[in-house]
């Protein structure tokens, strides 16, 4: 299933400028209001994907495909296509400029000597807490590189496992590879700073986006819990079989380097902050808008050693390298991403709310069992490559639409998001086990079936029994 978008040289340049394009005039509108910018965002996007279309993979080819055929229909059934096409394209465009902040973000992370410190230090924990210090760090890490974070701990963790007995190194990689892939998806769960909870409150009117948030988090650590339990009752046996062997101290902890990566996250929360109170806007909106700021400063504090002017000049370089290569290499997921947005818009629009309605009518009485369906429909969509932003955006989009549904939106919110947090360990075909499997040369089915098969179905239990106890506070 992986595929790849590989602009020619040529037009690298040309998608860069056309994504900073998008980004400039989605922040123009969802930060200080400027509503006529969505044209010129849906005009730069489209020119975007028209770029595109003489390198496009098999999965973009199809996205796109089915994009072209839900414009038509939206067109033929629909009195006013133009309203649900602008809509589609407003939520594309705010994908786009979602990730690719958050992936300037990710590329500055990935050169902070801080990170890689405090990678090396959570692969080199012991044994008796080396489970919760991956997949914590694997969550607190994921907040600033998202996807990044496995491109760092996966080769490091494989490194550090080769050495010695094949058959230890074999569970040693299961271990701390399912850790990471556990921990890091709870991101979903809470942070603002994630795609996710970027759609839940767009998507859905009435969302409580601080209960959503603390929900989140104390569901993200009974995901610990239920992670850290599978892990022990699996591997009980093998644990007290080596429990006599000596092993070296752990390394010292890198307290300068946690003191950086507490300095950039609380100067990235207090920027959010203060945009947020500054232009009263939304905390997405807000945090788009703080990214690129906060980016700016660390790149400039991390070449400080040439000087302030030399600090600035690299800054400007990196700056300039984000728009005419990054951008253009995350043309991949931009497009993935943003046409699944788009597509689901457009399925939810062309759904109609009485076929709907007509199909949970007979879970209106059973509104726990209309949750475990909405939970569970997300990661086993995902189980045929079925891309989770489609799934919650349709599942969503239709759902809001029905007159009296039995779950309220924080709640529904906290479903959709569970769905996706679950579908990322338990599905061969999601991007975290492609790039592990593609990392250490694994099978996708071997990382998500047989190693985090169990915790999958234990984790989905769990959420059910939380969101059913939630809905009732």
């Amino acid at each position: 299933m992986a595929s790849q978008i590989q602009p020619a040289l040529p037009a690298r340049p040309v998608l860069g400028l056309a994504l900073l394009l998008v980004v400039l005039a989605t922040l123009a509108e969802r930060a200080f209001g400027l509503h006529e910018a969505q044209y010129v965002a849906a005009a730069a996007y489209l020119a975007f994907v028209l770029g595109c279309l003489h390198r496009l993979g098999r999965r973009e080819a199809i996205l796109l495909s089915v994009a072209a055929l839900l414009t038509a229909l939206a067109i033929l059934w629909q009195d006013d296509p133009l309203a649900i096409l602008l809509q589609g394209l407003d939520t594309a465009t705010y994908m786009a400029t979602f990730l690719l902040t958050l992936g300037m973000l990710r590329t500055a992370a990935a050169t902070s000597p801080a990170v890689l410190e405090c990678g090396i230090y959570l692969t080199q924990q012991p044994p008796g807490r080396r489970y919760a210090a991956l997949h914590v760090g694997g969550h607190l890490l994921g907040l600033l590189l998202n996807f990044g974070v496995l491109n760092l701990l996966g080769p490091m963790i494989r490194r550090g496992v080769e050495s010695g007995d094949p058959a230890l190194a074999e569970i040693r990689e299961q271990r701390q590879i399912s850790a990471v892939l556990r921990g890091f998806p709870t991101i979903l769960l809470w942070s603002p700073a994630t795609i996710t909870q970027a759609l839940m409150i767009s998507l859905l009117p009435g969302v409580d986006a601080a209960r959503l948030l603390t929900l989140g988090l104390v569901l993200t650590l009974i995901m610990l819990g239920v992670g850290w339990l599978e892990d022990r009752v699996r591997w009980h046996k093998f644990q007290r079989a080596r429990a006599h062997i000596k092993r070296p101290p752990p390394p010292p902890a890198p307290w300068r380097a946690f003191g950086g990566m507490a300095f950039i996250c609380l100067a990235l929360a207090g920027s959010v902050v203060l945009v947020k109170l500054a232009l009263d806007i939304p905390i997405v909106p807000a945090l788009i808008t703080a990214i690129p700021c906060v980016v700016l400063v660390w790149i400039v504090l991390q070449n400080t050693g040439g000087g302030l002017t030399g600090a600035v000049a690299a800054a400007a370089q990196r700056l300039r390298q984000i728009v005419t290569m990054s951008f253009p290499n995350a043309s991949p997921e931009t497009l993935t991403l943003s046409s699944s947005a788009f597509i689901g818009v457009l399925v939810a629009a062309l759904l109609p709310p009485e076929l709907v309605a007509a199909a949970i009518r007979p879970l209106e009485d059973q509104p726990l069992l209309l949750l475990a369906i909405i939970i569970a429909i997300v990661p086993l969509a995902s189980q045929i490559a079925f891309n989770p932003i489609i799934s919650v955006v349709v599942l969503g989009g239709a759902l809001i639409r029905v007159p009296g549904l039995p779950v309220e939106p924080t709640i529904l919110a906290l479903a959709l998001a569970s769905g996706w947090m679950l579908a990322l360990p338990g599905s061969p075909f999601s991007i975290p086990c492609l790039i592990l499997g593609r990392l250490l040369n694994r099978p996708g089915t071997q990382i998500s079936w047989r190693w985090n098969g169990v915790y999958t179905l234990m984790a989905y239990a769990t959420v059910l029994g939380f969101i059913g106890c939630a809905r009732l506070l």
